[in-house]
């Protein structure tokens, strides 16, 4: 049996979901809409990177611009409603979610335990909104090969 730290596991997760960008195809249908999926593939990479920075935000140790980031890819935001200048391009995108690995693992010890305002998603910690994430990075890695595989096939 392995025992892999939540660190390790969002090690793994980020480094699949970079590498299925390549693997799959996705940049030739990333900003291609379907009636079958509220959003596009930019989205699916945009949001993995804002709910991941918005943990960090909680200790000052987050890169971009939580604000922007949450209201292009955020909860119920959709690329419909996106003005084009403001998109972060998929490149920067995909910068900012590789280092994610190593700068969840310099958090300190007293950030970690840092006490949430209000309950997110059930988390009361900034420790357990990272372990949300380990969960969550996966959930949309998934999700974008099964978009990527709908979307080829659309064209």
């Amino acid at each position: 049996m392995t025992n892999k730290t939540v660190y390790d596991v969002i090690d793994m997760g980020v480094n699949y979901l970079v590498s299925v960008y390549d693997k799959w195809g996705v940049e030739e249908v990333l900003d291609n809409k379907s009636d079958v999926f509220p959003n596009t593939l930019h989205w699916q990479y945009g949001h993995v990177l804002t709910i991941f920075e918005s943990a960090l935000s909680l200790s000052e140790q987050n890169q971009v611009d939580v604000a922007l980031y949450s209201s292009l890819f955020g909860y119920g935001t959709s690329p419909a409603d996106w003005d084009n200048s403001n998109v972060p391009s998929i490149d920067e995108i995909i910068k900012n979610i590789k280092n994610l690995p190593e700068r969840a693992k310099n958090l300190t010890d007293v950030q970690l335990e840092q006490k949430l305002t209000e309950t997110i998603a059930g988390c009361n910690s900034l420790d357990e909104l990272l372990t949300l994430n380990a969960i969550h990075i996966p959930l949309h890695a998934g999700k974008i090969e099964e978009m990527t595989r709908v979307l080829k096939s659309e064209r």
